[in-house]
């Protein structure tokens, strides 16, 4: 009797039996519903296949859409500039400093707004005009900055 019982336990495990349940779709407040029960008026029954055992895909004969992201829009000109670190710029602004690659919002927090803006073909030069007669120039190309000069006065 144990012998037997254990076989057909053994026979149990190794089939397992497969369960073949009708899906049925319908549509609820405009959205796609799936069940095992007809789920309205308009339920219809989803011709369906097991999906294979090693490999092969799921949607094989089906109208599957796909998911595909928006493309994006060219990047505009002041996304262009070169990366700096966020721990890099703080220690620039601290430091009242600039370099290549900044944007004009930078420049401007470093070190504040210009004497006056010089625009021309590509290029943008800001300048800015000291009490002690000196200045200071930064150059723009493509809204990032691109060089900067200054001029120091000598007694």
């Amino acid at each position: 009797m144990l012998k037997e019982a254990l076989f057909a336990l053994l026979i149990l495990t190794m089939f397992p039996s497969v369960a073949i349940a009708a899906i049925y779709k319908c549509t609820v407040n405009g959205q796609a519903v799936f069940s095992d029960e007809p789920c309205g008026k308009d339920s219809r029954e989803i011709d369906h296949k097991p999906a294979p055992a090693i490999g092969g895909r799921f949607d094989t004969g089906t109208d599957a859409e796909f998911y595909e992201p928006e493309k994006r829009a060219n990047k505009s000109n002041s996304e262009s500039c070169s990366y700096i670190n966020s721990t890099r710029l703080r220690q620039l602004l601290v430091q009242n400093k600039i370099t290549r690659g900044m944007k004009p919002a930078d420049v401007r927090r470093s070190w504040g707004s210009p004497s006056s803006i010089n625009t021309g073909g590509s290029s943008i030069q800001w300048a800015y005009h000291y009490p002690d007669y000196s200045s200071s120039y930064v150059y723009f190309r493509n809204g990032c900055v691109s060089d900067w000069s200054g001029y120091y006065r000598t007694n």
